[in-house]
């Protein structure tokens, strides 16, 4: 063991390496500050980027990156974001990529409380995140690192991470050098235990600034994510019998897609025992949509129907003000946290409740269902035939709207979809914060469709396509925005990103001039009403022309405008030359109709 860490470590100026006690390796940092010793164990962790929007309170730790940056000791690379809403939602796009937990820092509380839409984001889509904050100083003087300014005094509150902790699964507020590493560890085991979620932690500067004789941790990490919870035996026995002898079963999710070991397990489970997928207002794919057991986007006619009913990943399976299902039906949950303690009120019968990730589920179901599936085959036949021809329909009937849509002016988000569909290849990245409509764009692989709105919170969608690229640098990665959505992201401030990083981005931006969903919830509130007759819904139209390809051009990024559906195809390929051959992110406005 000692050979092989002479061969792996070698002296540097900051640090040296050592064997512990009892043979535990263990890496040392010499004549360091606290921040010194923070910025290490991040490194040591696998965090690979820190996502900052930098104050005053970032002093020392600018300090450090500068000084590991000179002596070429491991820390995370430093991502300058302009504001915080790009930077938390590119920790959540490199999560959903890579994979693996990334850390966001702001300025003390006014930028925790800029950064807390990306937070609930990435809270209610599960997302774990290592979310920091500088904290103002507390000493007026004496101490180093001590208020020099005099905002010092009015940005201190008596408890900043308030404004986090319905959001987060833990917060702390780092008090010495000494416990760094246990505070890294418990930071990021707690994030990546399921449920997993973001965590919040406070760095005073006066901490950060403190220096230290000699700081050591323990390397490898020994401080690992709990194992994921298993589903009962007896229950999943039950479940697969049920779902086995049932007539009319069916299964609905939002997110189940998000995990990428969900979709193989799924499409079997489906394929064998002929079982319907519903995508409920779905943020990531879980379920190829040219799947005959794919059945569509719309519950209702199969709630009202079922007997069976497995809602996975899914906080709201229907609207209990337009369906319920059958007295008699069988519902059955299955997360990670199945009932959404989250959410203070959720009524949705829950006769069975799995507690297991979806795909750890699926494995476990597969077996047990192929035996009681033996005396259920001709129940299984009917279903098959009824659920493929259902899928025919639904087919028949996007292809029938496209046709009637493809040459209409405005342009159809359905035809905008498809052309987008024609540009990608099978590894695209595609990014959705806009009207994309899932039906036109044939995801077969998980993890290439991304919706990171979990908690609704607009401007999610040019962060994550930023935080996906670095994550996967060689794919091409295709963001697409509402235009009030576009709006939401700061762009600017993306632009910037996109081109300080070198992440060739293609954006399209569907521009219907107006908030389609406030337009529609009004009318659903009040379909006679006032509003239902105005020309123009107030609050929910934009009354100036936005050409918002001239926005990338500030950046050095190309710009292109469409009007006209014959012109978008032609279009979006020269944006792709540009994305692809100049190695430049380009951005097509596109004048479009409602969906």
């Amino acid at each position: 063991l000692c050979a092989l860490f002479a061969r792996e470590f070698t002296m540097r100026p900051l640090e040296y390496y050592r064997m512990g006690n009892r043979d535990m390796p263990k890496k040392t940092l010499k004549n360091c500050t606290v921040a010194d010793a923070y910025l290490a164990v991040l490194a040591d962790r696998g965090v690979d980027y820190l996502f900052a929007n930098a104050g005053t309170d970032f002093a020392p730790l600018i300090e450090s990156l500068a000084k590991a940056q000179a002596l070429g000791t491991p820390i995370p690379e430093p991502i300058t974001c302009p504001h915080e809403n790009t930077a938390q939602h590119m920790a959540i796009g490199h999560y959903l990529v890579s994979g693996r937990p990334q850390m966001t820092m702001m300025h003390v509380n006014v930028g925790t409380a800029n950064g807390m839409n990306g937070l609930l984001n990435a809270a209610r889509g599960y997302v774990p995140m290592l979310y920091t904050a500088g904290r103002t100083p507390t000493n007026e003087d004496t101490l180093k690192g001590h208020r020099s300014l005099d905002i010092h005094w009015t940005q201190e509150m008596y408890d900043q991470a308030a404004m986090t902790r319905e959001a987060v699964k833990w917060d702390y507020e780092l008090r010495n050098g000494e416990q760094v590493a246990t505070i890294v560890d418990r930071a990021l085991s707690i994030a990546m235990s399921e449920p997993k979620g973001p965590v919040y932690l406070s760095l005073p500067r006066e901490v950060l600034s403190l220096e230290m004789d000699e700081f050591s941790f323990d390397s490898p990490n020994r401080v690992q994510p709990a194992s994921p919870p298993y589903p009962d035996p007896n229950a999943m026995d039950e479940v697969a019998s049920l779902l086995a002898n049932a007539e009319r079963p069916v299964m609905i999710t939002n997110w189940g897609g998000r995990n990428p070991g969900v979709m193989a397990p799924l499409v079997e489970l489906a394929e064998k025992f002929a079982i319907p997928v519903v995508e409920y207002r779905n943020r990531f794919v879980s379920m190829p949509p040219r799947h005959p057991m794919h059945a569509g986007y719309d519950p209702n006619p199969y709630v009202e129907d079922a007997d069976v009913i497995i809602v996975f990943d899914t906080v709201v399976p229907w609207l209990p003000s337009q369906v319920t299902p059958p007295d008699d039906c069988k519902v059955i949950h299955i997360a990670s946290d199945p009932l959404y303690t989250m959410v203070p009120v959720r009524g949705f019968p829950a006769d069975i409740s799995l507690t297991c990730p979806a795909d750890i589920a699926f494995r476990s179901l597969l077996p047990v269902m192929a035996e009681y599936a033996k005396g259920a085959q001709e129940k299984i036949a009917i279903r098959r035939d009824k659920i493929t021809a259902a899928h025919e329909e639904l087919e028949d009937g996007w292809r029938d709207k496209l046709e009637k849509e493809k040459s209409q002016s405005p342009i159809s988000p359905a035809y905008i979809s498809h052309c987008l569909n024609n540009l990608r290849d099978p590894d695209t990245i595609m990014v959705k914060e806009s009207p994309l409509m899932g039906q036109y764009v044939d995801i077969e692989r998980p993890g290439t469709l991304l919706n990171a709105g979990a908690a609704s919170g607009l401007g999610h969608g040019m962060g994550v396509a930023l935080g996906a690229q670095l994550a996967a640098p060689d794919k091409l990665v295709i963001g697409t925005e509402g235009d009030g959505a576009y709006m939401f992201n700061v762009p600017i401030s993306a632009h910037y990103v996109a081109a300080a990083q070198n992440l060739p981005i293609l954006w399209v931006v569907f521009n219907n001039q107006h908030w389609q969903a406030v337009h529609r919830s009004t009318l659903g509130l009040s379909p006679d009403g006032y509003a239902a007759k105005a020309n123009r819904q107030p609050l929910t139209h934009f009354t100036v022309e936005q050409h918002y390809e001239k926005a990338v051009e500030v950046s050095g990024g190309a710009g292109f405008r469409v009007t006209e559906a014959k012109d978008l195809m032609p279009t979006l390929d020269k944006a792709l030359e540009v994305v692809t051959g100049e190695k430049r992110q380009a951005l097509v406005n596109v004048v479009c109709g409602p969906t």
